[in-house]
Formats: structure tokens, sequence, C-alpha cells
């Protein structure tokens, strides 16, 4: 485009242009000034002494005065605040430091502005400050709105964790004595007949119990409250022993139950085993339960299923062994359109073949949380009437010797020594035992499963019971309930370890609980207490418990 110029052969052509510059600035700044007018934003030009000197309508509107009564004034002055209130003005800041300030600051009638102070130069002096507000009051309150709901929300998830692990202790409670003299009475039941209807109380209180626990996690998911243990275990050995669990229910069905370990697998890995054998518990289960011909079978390899043996290597020799699980069976499986609802909670997949299945649609969604918290994902593949298979891979952490060599590989798992075998040994060589229980029924159910394997048993009904009888008499371990009347058993075994810090010594205190919560285990652990076990008391995990510190106690004396 050809620029303007005066050309020298018309007279008075250089007044022409200069007219016609003159007018295009006139015009741009009328422009400008019916822009910064017409902004929702405040803007207000204040002075040296922070004295207003112009101000656009939005700022009049605020002020609640025209333009001319606001000039020559000061902003706190207008609005009869005090220089203290004002203390945190940007404006104010700027002046004082000639940078750029913000801040956000409450007014009369509720409003919250957003401040932008600018600082304005001239010739390298500062010579006044451009503020520029933005009225965030509704931004505020939905946010405050929000706040306050999430806060809401998180007492109520809270309360609904701690009301279910009240009811879950409550319903353990009973369950225990349920579940212990179901089993010694099927272990002494003369007659099938007999043993059939006290397995079908096992089995239905096994059933309620899972549904407590599956509702405990649930919440405890919800709450953000799920967390995982560090610990190093033997790989092959935990999972063989979940599948052994189910052996007795796939041969009552006619199934085949099998499980194939690599040789390549880590024997021992670092992890929570106790939340990957709940994993495999409820696909295992749930194997067996909808398949009524053919076989259910358990595999374990290095590597995921998509990568090669040399990515799994790779990765062997940074310390971490990815293992692929694999759990198929030949069950009635789940049709394609439905597959993607599998882990939803409280989803059954309901068909012809489905509606005499129990469940309560929880155990897949757990299952898939805590796979992905160990760093896995459950993936499921099926084929209706055909069978399914699920998936997953961990990547576990390998034990590490002093050298920094990784260890853990081995063809095979030695078996773990069960409490079963090492039974004949407790026999004549008891403890003496303080169990300190405030429920009668429980305290007969405890009591004789200990007598049963040699061990001799006073009771206490409370803490304060167990105090006298501690003065009283010498024991080797005390089995100490949590919840009990007058003093229940954290504030006595408070008072245990203070007298042993006078008096020496150490008495092993083992806690026992129907209280289900990972913080119940942290307060009793902090207590002084030495273990924890859960009610309903799964007898042989206590017998298991009670020789390792039974032969602690003969090392000692050795």
């Amino acid at each position: 485009m050809k620029k303007d110029t005066a050309n020298p052969n018309i007279p008075g052509s250089a007044n022409m242009v200069e007219n016609a510059s003159s007018r295009t600035r006139s015009d741009l700044q009328r422009l400008q000034s019916l822009a910064v007018s017409s902004m929702a934003e405040k803007v207000v030009y204040h002075d040296m002494q922070m004295k207003i000197r112009w101000a656009n309508r939005a700022a009049c509107d605020f002020y609640r005065l025209p333009l001319e009564k606001m000039e020559g004034n000061i902003c706190y002055v207008l609005l009869g605040r005090s220089t203290e209130e004002c203390r945190n003005c940007p404006v104010k800041k700027v002046l004082q430091t000639g940078e750029f300030h913000q801040d956000i600051l409450s007014f009369p009638e509720g409003k919250t502005l957003l401040i932008n102070a600018h600082p304005i130069w001239e010739d390298g002096n500062l010579i006044g400050v451009v503020e520029v507000s933005l009225d965030i009051t509704e931004r505020t309150k939905f946010e405050e709105e929000l706040k306050k709901a999430k806060n809401e929300s998180a007492a109520a998830s809270e309360s609904k964790s701690r009301f279910l692990a009240n009811v879950s202790h409550e319903i353990r409670t009973p369950m225990n004595v349920i579940l212990g003299m179901a089993n010694l009475l099927y272990e002494s039941a003369h007659s099938e007949e007999h043993q059939e209807y006290l397995k079908m109380i096992k089995d239905s209180a096994s059933f309620l119990l899972t549904l407590i626990n599956d509702l405990l996690d649930l919440s405890k998911v919800e709450a953000g409250k799920l967390e995982l243990s560090q610990e190093h275990f033997n790989l092959p050995a935990a999972v063989e022993k979940i599948v052994s669990s189910f052996a007795l229910q796939a041969q009552e069905k006619g199934l085949r139950l099998s499980s194939s370990i690599d040789e390549n697998v880590p024997q021992i890995v670092t992890g929570d085993a106790a939340r990957l054998q709940q994993v495999l518990f409820n696909l295992i289960g749930n194997g067996i339960k909808f398949t009524e011909q053919g076989e259910v079978s358990v595999s374990l390899t290095l590597a995921d299923a998509g990568e090669d043996m040399s990515q799994a290597k790779k990765q062997e020799r940074n310390g971490v062994a990815p293992v692929f699980f694999s759990i198929s069976d030949t069950g009635i499986g789940i049709p394609s359109d439905k597959l993607d609802r599998v882990f939803q909670s409280f989803t059954r997949i309901e068909s012809v073949d489905t509606h005499n299945y129990e469940g309560t649609g929880l155990g897949l969604a757990i299952s898939k949380t805590l796979v992905e918290l160990m760093g896995g994902s459950l993936g499921v593949k099926s084929v209706e009437n055909k069978g399914s298979t699920f998936y997953f891979t961990i990547p576990f952490t390998l034990l590490q010797d002093t050298k920094g060599k990784t260890e853990g590989f081995s063809a095979a798992a030695k078996p773990e020594e069960s409490p079963g075998e090492q039974s004949s040994e407790l026999v004549g060589k008891g403890l003496e035992i303080l169990l300190v229980e405030d429920k009668p029924m429980n305290q007969k159910l405890t009591t004789v499963l200990l007598e049963k394997k040699g061990h001799h048993v006073i009771t206490a009904n409370n803490g304060k019971e167990a105090l006298d009888k501690l003065q009283a008499g010498r024991f080797d371990l005390i089995l100490m309930d949590i919840n009990m009347p007058e003093m229940d058993g954290l504030e006595a075994t408070a008072h245990i370890r203070a007298a042993e810090k006078n008096l020496g010594g150490r008495i092993p205190i083992i806690a026992m609980t129907a209280s289900a919560m990972p913080e119940d285990r942290e307060k009793c652990l902090m207590a002084g207490m030495d273990y924890y076990v859960s009610k309903p008391i799964n007898a042989q995990d206590l017998y298991q418990i009670l020789e390792k510190f039974r032969q602690s106690r003969v090392e000692d004396l050795a």
C-alpha cells in the first residue's frame, strides 16, 4: 500500500496530511477510551499519592459514584475503610516497590475482587498505577461450596467406613464362635449326615464373612485408604497355598484344578502377599463357581503376555520381575456385549445360566483395584459357553543381597511347613497363656482350640482383671481382645509395658480383635502389642503364630 506523503507541487498539502494524522490519532484515542470504559473489569488510574485520577464505567458502578466525585479521592476513603484494612492493597505495594502485584481482597456487600496493579513509568520515573480488577464473587462462592461439598463427601465416606467397621466388628464376634464351633464339631462328627449339615453352616458363614470383607474393602477404596504392604514373601508358595485351599471344592464338583509356575518365575519377591492372594482367591473361586465340568487352571510366567522374554530379562536385571498371572476355566463364559461390565461394583452378569449363582458383584471390582494398586491391570477374555480367562501382570521387586546381586529365581519353591505338621511339637510343650476376652462364647472357643494343642489357659474378662492375674502368676504369652468393658486391650497393654520398664522383661502380647480396618492394626502395634490376628480366628494360623513364640521360648531356655 502506498504511503501518504505531502506533495510539494500541491499548495497546502502538508497541512492537509497533518490534519488527517491528527484526526486519526484523535479517533484512535477516542476508540481506546471507549474500549476501556466498556470493559467489565474495573479499571482505575491512581497517582503517586494513591488518588484516583481516572476510572472506567465498571469502577464508577463499583463505588456508586460518578467520575467527577471520585477524582482526587483515595479509594479506601471512598469505601469508608481504614489504612489498616487495606494493608494488603496491591496498589500500595506497587507504589512501594515499583513492581507488579496481584491479590484477592474482600469488599463490602460480599464482593470479592482479583486485583492486578500495574506500574506506569515515564522517562524512567514511576508516575502512577493502573488497577485492573475482576469481580470473582460468584467464582469464589462456587469454589467455597465445592470445597464444602468435598469435605462433606469425605466426612460421609469416613463415617460410612467407620460404620461398616463397627458393624463388621459386631458380626465378626458371633461369627468367630459359629465358624470355630462348626469346625470343631465337623472334626468330631460320626456320621456323613452330620458332616453335611455342619459343612452347610461353615460354607454359609464363610460366604457371609467374605461379604463383610468385600464391603470393608469397597469402603476403603472409596475413602482412599486401601494401602498395600511391602514385604518379602515366597511367591510360588503363596500361590500354591491359595490353589490348594480350593482342592476339596473342585473335587466335590468333579473339576480338575491345576497350577503351573514357570521355572523363571522368581521365588522371593517384595509385595503384598495377602492382597495378591485375595485377588487369586476371588478369580479361582469364580472359576470354580461358574464351571460345571472341565477344569480351572492357574499359570504364572515371567513377562507380560505381550512382551518377549528379552524385555522381561532386561527388567529382571533392573531388579523388577514382571510376573504374568492367568486363571482359566471351562465354564459358562461371559457374553461379549457384557465383558466391559464385569469389573463394575455390584454388577452381576445375569443370564439363563447364571441365575442360580450367588454373589454380590464386588469381588472382581475389588480385585481390579488391588491389581492396579500393585502396578498392573486386570483383563478378561471369554467365549460364552466355553470359558473365561482372567489375566494380569504384577511388576514385583526382587530381593537384593548385601552385594547388590538380585536373588530369588528358582525352578521350584520349597513348600512352607504347614501348621498341622508342627502340631505334634506343641503337645506337651504348651505355653502358659493369659486369654483376655469379655465374651464367654469366645472365651470357651479359644480355650478349647488352645488346650487342644497342649497349651494351658487362664482367662480374664477385661484388661483390669488381666493386670490382677499377671501379678498373681507367670505367663509366656497374652492373647488380648481390644474392645472390652472397664479397661480395653489398648489401655491394659499400655499398663503392662509401663510396668515392664521398671521391672524388666517383656511378655509377648497378641491382639485378638474383630476390628478389621488398617488403622485398628496400627493402634495395636503402636500400643506395644507384638502381633495382630483378626476374628473370626483361623485356628491353623493361630497355631502357627503360637508355635513361633513357643519356639522362641525354647531357644531362650536352651
